[in-house]
């Protein structure tokens, strides 16, 4: 593959190259490198309540309430995203949001009963819902030329972060594990400090073009409803089909590791031309959700998560080059209401095995939204 390919460019706005002008090669590598380390610890984040759910149950005992942390958490981020969507500056929220996480850590390592870490997850989720907005956007604005492939690498470490929690809570005591990655969070601080605010965004007056970025809206709460159900569901789904719970583990691992994979990989192929390929791979993922009804083909679901993988960082990126700063919120708000809903609903399925009519379902609306994609965005992203 030659580097041409590797690295599809795309005409810059000016906006776009007075950052890239402005920031020098040694500042945008270390910034580069924090929404790449923001976006591990952001898996590890999430991760985290079902990895080390087992010894706080040790420690705790019947006063673990998994359900009231999640809530906790996912409004406290969503509170956290809606008020750094709307400003025009990054520095320092960038750097506050890895000392909330890492001062939630703390907190929570400190827990003498389980209502200390359900008090940290809301500094969790704060934190958390501004280091994922801002560790896409930054990244997307630092490398402009190639924002398709580079989004796509930074997503990647968000599944390493995921894969790493359950090993991290294998190798150590929880309390000394969240030790560890406080200290590693806080020090990571430093290379978000100084982030240059939000290029070409008037919060009080810009507003969202709603015909343009209302497909990839739509795109992008399917898909992380579809990413999600299957990674909630794809366990009760498989065990209907006769899996035994190691190969359901298993596969839920594989599932992970190929939308990591995805996104490291396709990525320098769908850049070229973005919508067009990206229809193949959901057109693609879609079919491989059909042969998980198979019972002997539940192993398809680590591969349809492979063509599944660069979906959500090239919509990203699209939504960023097309509508701009204004629009991102939108798309996070989006990507919570899917991940929320969509799950939900599947939920109201009361025999396992017809999920797979859930997950075939979701898979195909997601490529037919997909055909309301404009045709321009592909123009984009010549060679």
């Amino acid at each position: 593959m030659s580097p041409k390919t590797l690295f599809a460019t795309q005409p810059l706005s000016p906006p776009q190259k007075i950052l890239t002008q402005t920031i020098s090669v040694e500042n945008r590598g270390r910034l580069t490198a924090a929404g790449f380390i923001g976006l591990y610890l952001h898996g590890i984040v999430v991760a985290m309540p079902g990895a080390f759910l087992g010894q706080w149950t040790d420690s705790f005992g019947k006063s673990v309430n998994i359900g009231l942390f999640y809530t906790l958490f996912l409004v406290s981020s969503f509170v956290g995203l809606a008020w750094v969507s709307r400003q025009k500056y990054r520095h320092p929220l960038f750097a506050l949001a890895f000392a909330s996480i890492g001062f939630a850590f703390i907190m929570a390592g400190l827990a003498p009963t389980f209502r200390w870490i359900a008090g940290a997850a809301l500094l969790f989720g704060f934190g958390d819902g501004m280091l994922n907005f801002h560790a896409n956007n930054l990244v997307g604005e630092l490398h402009p030329r190639h924002r398709i492939t580079v989004l796509n690498w930074a997503n990647a470490t968000f599944g390493l972060g995921a894969l790493s929690a359950p090993l991290i809570n294998a190798a150590l005591p929880w309390r000394g594990a969240f030790y560890l990655v406080a200290g590693a969070t806080i020090l990571a601080t430093a290379l978000a400090w100084q982030a240059p605010p939000v290029q070409n965004f008037r919060p009080s007056q810009d507003q969202i073009q709603w015909q343009l970025a209302r497909p990839f809206l739509l795109l992008i709460l399917l898909y992380v409803g579809l990413e999600s159900s299957i990674g909630t569901w794809s366990g009760s789904y498989l065990n209907s089909l006769g899996w035994n719970k190691d190969w359901q583990s298993a596969l839920l691992a594989a599932y992970w590791g190929g939308l990591t994979l995805g996104r490291m990989t396709l990525s320098a192929w769908v850049a070229p031309q973005p919508v067009q390929r990206l229809k193949v791979l959901l057109l693609m993922g879609m079919g491989a959700i059909a042969l998980t009804s198979l019972p002997s083909f539940g192993f398809i679901f680590a591969i349809a998560a492979f063509l599944y993988g660069p979906t959500f960082a090239t919509l990203f990126a699209l939504l960023q080059e097309r509508c701009g700063h204004v629009a991102l919120g939108y798309l996070f708000y989006g990507a919570y209401l899917g991940k929320t809903l969509i799950p939900a609903g599947l939920d109201q399925i009361s025999n396992p095995l017809d999920l797979r009519y859930g997950f075939l379902g979701l898979a195909l609306l997601l490529y037919l939204s997909s055909l309301l994609l404009p045709r321009a965005s592909a123009h984009q992203h010549g060679p």
